[in-house]
Parts: structure tokens; C-alpha cells; sequence
């Protein structure tokens, strides 16, 4: 079986969320639900370093990778 890309790293956020400031979990993941639209039970890890979110994601199936959510993750991310 193929391995989906599950790690992602992201430096440019929707305006108004603070992301880059985050200082709790709770944000990145309000953020990565509600402005992404990732699936809360893919998200394996969010971490914040130096104005870049890590994202990690886990239990990626065929049809989470064809979804519009990942599509736009794999463009918007700086890769891995």
C-alpha cells in the first residue's frame, strides 16, 4: 500500500487567528479544524516552531487523499 505525505509544514495562516503567537495546542487545533477543515481524527501532532506549525497527520486512507482538505494542504504547505 502507498504512503500518504503525513507531514506537513505551514508558515502562511488565514488572517485573525494568531496562530503564529500560539502559545496552546487548543488553538492550533481550533484552527487547523475550523480554517483547514482536517478531520480532528487525523491529526496526530501540532507543534509551533519559530512561526512555522508542524502538522502530523495519522490514519490516512485512499479517500481522505483525494479530499479537498488534503489537496489544499499539500499546496499550501512548505513540504516535508
Amino acid at each position: 500500500m502507498k504512503e500518504f505525505e503525513k507531514y506537513f509544514l505551514m508558515d502562511n495562516f488565514e488572517e485573525g487567528w494568531g496562530v503564529q503567537t500560539a502559545d496552546c495546542e487548543e488553538l492550533l487545533i481550533d484552527y487547523c479544524i475550523e480554517a483547514l477543515f482536517i478531520p480532528e481524527e487525523k491529526i496526530e501532532e501540532l507543534t509551533m516552531v519559530e512561526g512555522e506549525m508542524e502538522i502530523v497527520l495519522k490514519d490516512l486512507e485512499i479517500d481522505d487523499v483525494n479530499d479537498d482538505w488534503y489537496v489544499n494542504l499539500l499546496k499550501n504547505s512548505k513540504g516535508g
